[in-house]
């Protein structure tokens, strides 16, 4: 069954939530777990990509970053998903294709639920305090609820 965690952080900073996908990522790699991170854009892809970069000085998190406008046929595919954490920014179609290596965590910063959602054992939601990204986050975890997923709520 799909757990999924709420992560709830206690001020507006973004900064504070892409802490926490970087600390969620170090911990998932320390169990041997591949990352899947679902962003709203391209800027947000990279703005990880950036922190991942530069978090802490005497580690690196393995990665690579897909723009919104990868192809699934590209030649690129199978050396793009040879990385432990995958940064996939938004597709507009949200039809977005997860090698099954990559379905241990999901860690979604967009506003709605992935429609691939359910290949995942566990997702983690981020949720700041903005009472609009609030309001879409109860509207994800109702959902989740009504799928029966395992659901933990942590306020940060």
């Amino acid at each position: 069954m799909t757990q999924v965690d709420f992560y709830i952080l206690d001020n507006n900073s973004r900064r504070n939530i892409y802490q926490m996908v970087y600390r969620l990522c170090e911990k998932a790699l320390s169990q041997q777990l591949n990352v899947y991170i679902y962003t709203r854009s391209d800027e947000q892809a990279n703005i990880i990509d950036e922190l991942i970069w530069t978090y802490k000085s005497d580690s690196f998190i393995p990665h690579c970053v897909i723009s919104s406008e990868f192809s699934p046929d590209s030649e690129e595919k199978t050396k793009l998903f040879n990385y432990p954490v995958v940064i996939q920014a938004s597709a507009s179609s949200d039809q977005v294709q997860i090698p099954e290596q990559y379905t241990c965590l999901l860690i979604n910063l967009s506003l709605h639920t992935p429609l691939f959602h359910q290949r995942f054992q566990r997702i983690a939601e981020m949720v700041d305090k903005d009472e609009n990204e609030k309001q879409l986050a109860r509207k994800r975890y109702r959902f989740y609820r009504e799928q029966g997923y395992s659901l933990n709520k942590y306020d940060l």
